[in-house]
């Protein structure tokens, strides 16, 4: 009886473990779709330089951060470019305006940048992005 419940037990386990496998099918990208189709260039931390469309941060077509105590939104529109720079274990962007003017915020390093290249959706963490330089709406 006793080796009946554990052939049964170790066989459950196995098919466990082996169903296990296929959760969160890490190769399969799939940029989000946006309410407006902006073109850019993501350059990532290795000089890497992607032309992108439908660029966005986790599908929204704005970057988030903190200024001060204040919480920021601004709209891609009124950016031109945006340099990431990492210092004592915060990401900091420097946010060139349409206007030229330039802010700096404190935005979330796990966010994720997805667009879409002639070859391929792409999907890369902003802290793994060094510059991106925002084109227009297409």
């Amino acid at each position: 009886m006793k080796r009946k419940l554990f052939v049964s037990l170790f066989i459950l386990i196995c098919c466990l473990n082996v169903g296990m496998g296929s959760m969160g099918d890490q190769a399969s990208i799939k940029a989000p779709a946006t309410d407006k189709n902006f073109i850019a260039t993501v350059v990532d931390q290795d000089d890497v330089s992607l032309e992108l469309e439908n660029v966005s941060f986790d599908g929204k077509t704005y970057l988030t951060g903190k200024m001060g105590k204040a919480d920021l939104s601004i709209d891609f529109e009124k950016i031109r470019s945006m340099l990431f720079v990492e210092r004592e274990g915060q990401l900091t962007a420097m946010v060139t305006l349409e206007g030229h003017k330039q802010i700096e915020m404190v935005v979330d390093h796990d966010v994720a940048c997805f667009g879409t290249s002639s070859f391929a959706d792409v999907r890369i963490a902003v802290r793994d992005i060094k510059k991106i330089e925002l084109h227009g709406i297409r």
